[in-house]
Formats: structure tokens, sequence, C-alpha cells
């Protein structure tokens, strides 16, 4: 990161009361809640002694990266930081994978010189590549290179099938249950609709079994963009749900992990190159903001503003209302009772009079990912927080302490590690002023331990799903419940029988991200309540706007079933296909407005947080827009 420029803040001791809350320790262990306050306040005096010595070139790379340089090098590092670990992966070859935030082709043939490999160019000249550990500060030296980071991570939002729903895939072509149960083939009947003359185009991971599907009769020809194919087959899957139920709609893809900026790219090309329509994707980065349309979001903002419906999933992250989720909005609160030796004030999640400065997690939050973002503008942040993630005992053993000086993104990342237990995190800010935060276990939970309560709230569905004029699509069952407990101790989903169709008493799926979303920029960073961005401040979007199938038959080999919202997305772009070919002429407001009004509501009347405006359905939007029955 860019400029780190400090004002250490006073430190105020911990009484024995607030050590006691803070930590989450039983009172009858007092020597122990010392000992765990003692490891919390070396651990994280030791970060910040890291991050205060920053050499130029370390100031514009991430914490993470410099931790693991330093802890490799110091051993006297490593021993006060004897449970950490940086996250970042380091092959045998000594590279890491980064992203490089630079300007022109120089930087590519420098990381090519450096012994490194390169992966991608996008067009505003950012590098992901494979780069010596030993090189970051070369590279991140040089005057053309603003930012040096972990690449960013993503995913798919797709969850692993249960076999017990379904027999074995049989040689018969495999027909997504979603046509069915969204009506659409009785409307391809009804109406004379099959997509014809619309072009689709998915965005997902890769499409490695495209061949065999087409082999098997389960897909047209697709037109994927030159260079795009990508690695995996959730693409593949998606394809076949749009195929399902609009069979004559032109089919295209590109990749979405390549990087995030080849993510944005791709959306544009799929508009201007590929001359799709429909796009529809299932795959979110980590760091799309919650807060602003960030570049992913962009790309989707000036693809609506040419004509085209962009659908994309909600996410698998939970809900409050099923209390699947791990995400906590509000605004910072500051702690009464600091941490002893460290710069900065703790958040302080509990309301109520009692402190605590923890929000702990769940056993099913191993591996997950941990977000923190504020409200401010992105790459343009004044205001230093820091996350850090605590086991047991009281020791740091992730963290991700950028700086924010004014010039850095309102985003800091860090990783829960695989295994162990009693893991919690913790809202540090640094310096600067207070500001609307939002924490974001990916896929985990808060949960109640030991003294600790458990401190969540809605408004998991972020990023570009959250785009105004995207469509942010939950998932229901089409023909069975996702049946495996998301965490130990859940109860289970009903079995069915499901009704094949879905009613006003068809149920969502308990992992289907929830909204509302408030957000405080304009794409451009100015603010939305200028001078207010705190919980009373910004637009607040309704998402997710609709609901779709999943837990559906495909042919590809990991997606039978397919659940997931990523499968309920391509369901809700097949739907707007047959719609557009019922009627050409129809603007996107027009197939919103058919769509939404004429949506089966599944939770309270009118929107809710998790399932929008409802289950879309093939015939009545249909009759909606007014496309006449043949």
């Amino acid at each position: 990161m860019v400029r780190f420029s400090r004002v250490a803040a006073h430190a105020v001791p911990l009484t024995v009361g607030a050590l006691l809350l803070t930590t989450g320790v039983s009172v009858a262990q007092p020597s122990t809640v010392d000992a765990a306050a003692a490891r919390t306040e070396a651990g994280i005096s030791a970060l910040q002694s890291i991050k205060k010595s920053l050499s130029p070139a370390e100031r514009k790379q991430s914490s993470q990266l410099v931790v693991e340089k330093r802890l490799r090098a110091d051993r006297s590092l490593a021993a006060k930081l004897p449970d950490y670990r940086s996250g970042v992966g380091v092959s045998n070859a000594g590279t890491v994978s980064v992203d490089i935030a630079a300007q022109g082709q120089a930087v590519a043939n420098a990381v090519k010189a450096a012994g490194g490999a390169v992966r991608s160019v996008s067009p505003d000249g950012a590098v992901r590549a494979d780069l010596p550990l030993s090189a970051l500060d070369a590279i991140a030296g040089r005057a053309d290179v603003t930012e040096v980071k972990p690449a960013a991570q993503a995913t798919t939002w797709s969850e692993a099938g249960n076999r017990d729903f379904r027999t074995a895939v049989a040689a018969a072509t495999q027909v997504s249950e979603g046509d069915k149960a969204h009506g659409a083939d009785t409307a391809r009947t009804t109406y004379g609709v099959s997509g014809s003359g619309v072009k689709v185009c998915v965005l997902s991971d890769g499409v490695d079994s495209l061949a065999k599907s087409q082999a098997a009769g389960e897909l047209p020809a697709v037109d994927v963009l030159s260079g795009q194919k990508g690695s995996g087959d959730e693409g593949t899957a998606m394809l076949e749900i749009v195929h399902d139920l609009a069979p004559n709609a032109t089919l295209g893809f590109a990749t979405a992990f390549t990087s995030e900026a080849s993510f944005a790219a791709n959306i544009r090309a799929l508009r201007s190159t590929g001359k799709c329509q429909i796009i529809v994707d299932d795959v979110s980065y980590f760091d799309e903001s919650p807060f602003q349309d960030t570049q992913v979001a962009q790309a989707v903002n000036d693809v609506t503003a040419a004509g085209v419906l962009y659908f994309s999933s909600a996410g698998n992250s939970g809900n409050a209302t099923d209390g699947t989720s791990g995400y906590y909005e509000g605004d910072f609160r500051a702690s009464s009772s600091k941490i002893s030796g460290v710069t900065g004030t703790p958040h302080d999640f509990d309301p109520s009079s009692t402190t605590q400065n923890f929000d702990a997690l769940s056993a099913g939050s191993l591996g997950k990912p941990v977000t923190l973002f504020w409200s401010d503008p992105w790459g343009r942040s004044a205001n230093d927080y820091d996350l850090f993630v605590l086991n047991s005992s009281g020791s740091v053993v992730a963290s991700s302490e950028n700086a924010q000086s004014g010039s850095q993104n309102p985003y800091e990342i860090a990783n829960v590690p695989s295994t162990g237990s009693g893991y919690k995190v913790a809202v540090v800010k640094y310096s600067g002023a207070d500001r609307f935060i939002a924490l974001n276990v990916i896929r985990g939970r808060f949960v109640a331990s030991g003294s600790l309560k458990a401190f969540s709230t809605n408004g998991v569905t972020n990023g570009h799903s959250a785009a105004v004029n995207a469509f942010s699509v939950a998932a229901a069952p089409a023909a069975a419940a996702f049946g495996r407990p998301l965490e130990t101790g859940d109860p289970a989903n009903p079995a069915g029988p499901y009704p094949g169709q879905f009613s006003a008493s068809s149920k969502w799926e308990r992992f289907s991200s929830d909204g509302k979303r408030r957000l405080f920029y304009n794409a451009d960073g100015s603010a939305i309540t200028p001078g207010n961005v705190s919980s009373t401040g910004g637009t607040v979007r309704n998402k997710p706007d609709i609901t779709a199938a999943d837990g559906v038959a495909t042919s590809v080999t990991g997606f039978q079933p397919f659940f997931g919202t990523s499968a309920a997305a391509p369901h809700a772009a097949a739907i707007a296909a047959l719609l557009l070919s019922g009627k050409p002429t129809a603007t996107p407001a027009q197939i919103r407005s058919a769509l939404v009004s004429s949506a089966i509501d599944l939770g309270a009347p009118g929107f809710d947080t998790v399932t929008g405006n409802g289950v879309i359905m093939a015939g009545p939007a249909l009759a909606a827009l007014g496309v006449q029955p043949k």
C-alpha cells in the first residue's frame, strides 16, 4: 500500500473486568485471563511494530506479504508470533501469486526478468503474476507500481450436492427440475416462446466439459470469447440450465476467474464483442466493496446502461432470518476498554453496557476468509482500521493491517485457520474517524462462546450482485432442499417430496444470502449523503431482487444435483430470455416490472431481505409483459 503516515493513539490498560469480557474467558480463571491478554497484546504489538517500520517499497505491499517476508527473515519476530500464519501461499519455488496495480507492459517485463511468471495483463495495465517472494521489494519499489497484494480471491456460489437426492445420471438427457417448477415448460407451449432470437451469456469458472455436454445432446454450440474458456465446469452446468428452459437461445461464455480486472473486461466484451442481450454470473471477488460500486459493479452498470439484462447470484453466505450467516455491520463503537500496549481502539460489538471487543467464530468457519470494509471511498481511505483473528488462548493467528493514509482502499482480509477451535475476530481502529463497518466471515458464522455473545446482522449480499440495475438472485429448491446441515448442530431440512412447482408455501434455501444493501458512495467516489457516512446516511438498495430454483439435475460431474444461488441465477436469466423472445421490443424496465410484479411471494408480504420480491414464474411474467398465448 502507498504512503503510511501514522499518529499513535494513547493506549489505556485493560482493567481485570474488561479483560474477562474481551477475552471471553471465565471469571473463575484470572491467571488464564491474564495470560491470554498478554498474548493478545504481544501479538498485536509485534504486528504493529512491523507496520511502523516499513520501507518505501513495503508501503505498497499488503500487510500479509510484508509479514510473511519478515517472519522468514527474523526468528525473534517469529518467536513473538508462534501461532501466526500470514495466509500467503508460497510455492516450493518460493513464488507467491500476486496482483500488481501498474501502468504499462514494462511491469510485466520486469516480473519476467525477476524470475516471475505473468498470468494475465488487464487492459488497465494490472498484472497477475507468480512472483518470487524475494523480488517483491524490487517490483513494488518501481515508480510505475502503486500496489502489490496477494491475488484477489473469488468464489462461485455452488454447494456440493447430496447424492441421496438423485439416482445416478442416466444416459437420457438431463432436464432441470426448475423447468417445471418455474412453469417454463408450459409457458413455452402456451406462449410459443423458446428463447429464439436472444443471446444469453454466462460468466463463471470454466467450461471444461463443454464438448462432452454437446456430444450428449445437453448443449448446442456455445460462443466462447477467444482465450476465455477458463478452468472448471460450473459454467457448463449453468449453460445446461439456460438451455433447458430457453432451448433456442444462442449461448455464450467467458471465464470470470482470470482476475477481477479481467472479469470486468469480460462483462463489457460479452456485450460489445459477444453481442449478448442477457448476461448471468455466479462469481464474487472478496474485495468487492459493499459500500460503493467498484470495478466489477461498474462494468455491470455499463452493460445495463446499454440495455443488457444482468443476473447475478446473491451468494451462499446465509442470512440473519435463519441464523446462518456470519455478517455484522454497524457504526464503529469505540470500546471503553483498550488493549494494553496496543495502538488504537477496539470496536465494541455489544450495544448494551457490557464491553465485548471480539465476535466469536463457529466451528464451521474454519478455513474461511474474513473481510472488513468501512465507509470510506474506494481508493481514498484516510481512516485506518485493522483486522485480527485470535485463538482461544489469545494468540494472534491471522491479521490484516494494511495502511490507509488517503489513497488506499478501506478493506482488510484475513483467513481463519483450517484447524483448531475457539477463534474470534477483533476490529481495531488504528487511527482516524469512526466509520460504518462491515465484517464478514464468508460462509461461516458468529456464535456465542464463553462470555462472548454473538452479534450479526442482515445485509451480506454485496458487490456487483447489488448493482442497482442487476438482478440479484436468491435460491429456493425446485426438488428437495439442500439436506446436509450447513454447520454441525443445524436441524435438517425437510426431505420433501416437493410439489414440483413453486407456490406461496415454498421455502428458500437456508444458505441464501440476504440484503438489504446500504451504499455510501457513487461509483466515482462522491458521497451520496456528504457529511454522513454512518448508519443514518447513504442509500439502501432492496437486494436480492428475485428468487429462482436450485437443487436441479445437470449432466455435469459434480453438479448432480446443482445447489446454490449459482444454479438459481441461470434459471432467472433463462426466464428473461423467454420474455424477450416473446416480446423483442420490451425494454429492460418492462422485463423487470413483469418479473417482479408476477413473482410468488415467499416471505413477508412485499419485498423481504432473503427472497426479495419472490420466485419468478415464466407464464405469469409473460402475461404481465403483455405476450399473448398462441
